[in-house]
């Protein structure tokens, strides 16, 4: 190749004519078809950007016709806004002042405070709340008012308007909580928070509650009677820093004055145990008190066993009672309470006919008494006596005692007769069911006339008595004897 400039020979590869220094171009070879292409790619490209152009004129455009409109409508623009912006104001300002607004009642209560009348600024916080409820503002300012006054109890009675009245968020109800709790430790009235916390059971506030408030022991034993000594354990259910256990045993509440829990309480004599415990954090705030009570029966026998339960009988039954060994078995049936000096049990028992009550001890070597057990029963046998049987057999059995001459009742001595008539039945305590029989003498002329006279006649055997009244008016069976 030769230089386009002074036709000196190139070699192969140099990029520079060596004799006059040209830098030395190679355009390579190209075919007409390939060359078309490009020309052809490149125009497109050109009409693309051509395109974009055209568009971002027409938007520049656009936007400055808006301007312009915008330019021309200035004044009436201009004077939209300021109404707009004037009535803004007013409402803003109609609100903050008007008597409806909490700024309004917190203004005036402020301007009143400034001026010395605190207890003017109160009234004006609660007017507003009386009117705007569910306004915390107007709460929190006059809590704080209250106790710049130095009365925390109404600080803390304002606060309450959130917390009781179901109206106001978890959360600004838990905030009134978290200040009344604040007013009561300044004051270190630890007692006030206890009580303020334990007096709800709103879940909102149960993280404070687990703060505040310790959780009550429990009793490792459950209480109720045994017979031998009881070691009862108290439990911890937190272990928070600088909280302790107290008790008493048959005493009052626990205090930080009662005994301090350390180790296991060991109940090892006979009697009644009530237990009382309280857990106590660092504030010196109680937790809710537990209490069991445990009956040590140790060495007291064990209750009699009286095999026939109580209930009706219809038939002939043995009373059998079964005691510990060492133990001596005493019983009543008059309804008093056995002891050592009453009948003492030996043998099953004949049960009495009709209605009995029997209470029976146990009484060991020792002369301790086990529970009384009491039994009631009702023996009644099968009626095989009629009514007419019943004065049949009464007038056959004064007849064989010669009371009456014979069977039409004629009596020794006295004119006309005797009759007997049933008249009702009856139960005997302790002997059983008897129907009632009266006694009428009828003169020749035919008048009847009672004589006083009653018999009872059994309904079971036709056995026959006399029936008479106790000295406490009940009746009572006597037996019949030749007049």
């Amino acid at each position: 190749m030769k230089c386009p400039n002074c036709d000196f020979e190139i070699p192969e590869g140099h990029m520079y004519c060596d004799n006059c220094g040209t830098e030395i171009k190679i355009v390579p070879e190209f075919e007409p078809e390939v060359e078309n292409e490009i020309n052809e790619t490149l125009s497109s490209v050109a009409d693309e950007l051509n395109k974009e152009d055209r568009l971002r004129e027409e938007k520049i455009k656009r936007r400055r016709e808006f301007f312009e409109k915008i330019n021309k409508r200035r004044p009436v623009i201009l004077a939209c806004f300021g109404t707009l912006l004037v009535f803004l104001i007013g409402i803003t300002l109609f609100t903050l002042f008007s008597n409806k607004s909490s700024y309004y009642y917190i203004r005036k209560a402020d301007k009143a405070r400034s001026l010395g009348n605190s207890e003017r600024a109160i009234e004006y916080l609660l007017e507003g709340n009386a009117n705007l409820p569910e306004n915390t503002d107007l709460i929190y300012r006059l809590s704080d008012y209250y106790l710049e006054m130095g009365d925390t109890d109404k600080a803390v009675e304002a606060l309450k308007k959130i917390t009781e009245s179901g109206h106001f968020s978890e959360e600004k109800v838990v905030a009134a909580y978290e200040s009344m709790i604040s007013i009561y430790e300044q004051d270190q009235s630890y007692d006030k928070i206890s009580e303020l916390l334990s007096a709800t059971d709103n879940p909102a506030t149960a993280a404070l509650r687990d703060k505040f408030i310790p959780a009550a022991p429990q009793m490792g034993v459950a209480g109720g009677e045994y017979d031998d000594i009881v070691i009862v354990a108290l439990l911890p259910q937190s272990q928070n820093d600088g909280e302790v256990t107290y008790y008493t045993v048959n005493d009052g509440d626990p205090s930080e004055l009662s005994i301090l829990y350390e180790n296991e309480i060991v109940l090892d004599e006979e009697g009644e145990y009530t237990i009382k415990a309280a857990t106590f954090n660092r504030y010196g705030i109680s937790s809710q008190v537990t209490s069991e009570t445990y009956v040590i029966n140790k060495g007291v026998p064990s209750p009699p066993e009286i095999m026939e339960p109580s209930g009706d009988y219809a038939q002939n039954t043995m009373i059998v009672a079964v005691a510990d060994a060492g133990c001596t078995i005493f019983y009543t049936t008059d309804g008093s309470d056995p002891t050592i000096d009453s009948k003492q049990y030996i043998s099953p028992i004949t049960m009495p006919v009709g209605t009995s009550h029997y209470k029976f001890v146990a009484i060991n070597d020792e002369g301790m008494m086990s529970e009384i057990v009491e039994r009631d029963y009702h023996l009644v046998f099968t009626r095989l006596i009629s009514k007419e049987q019943a004065v049949n057999s009464l007038v056959a059995t004064l007849v064989r005692l010669d009371i009456l001459l014979d069977n039409t009742g004629k009596v020794r001595g006295i004119e006309g007769h005797n009759e007997y008539i049933y008249n009702s039945e009856i139960e005997i305590e302790g002997a059983g069911e008897y129907y009632v029989v009266v006694e009428n003498h009828v003169s020749n002329e035919g008048i009847s006339t009672p004589t006083g006279l009653l018999y009872a006649v059994n309904t079971h055997d036709g056995s026959v008595n006399r029936l008479g009244y106790d000295s406490s008016g009940k009746y009572t069976l006597i037996k019949i004897s030749n007049r």
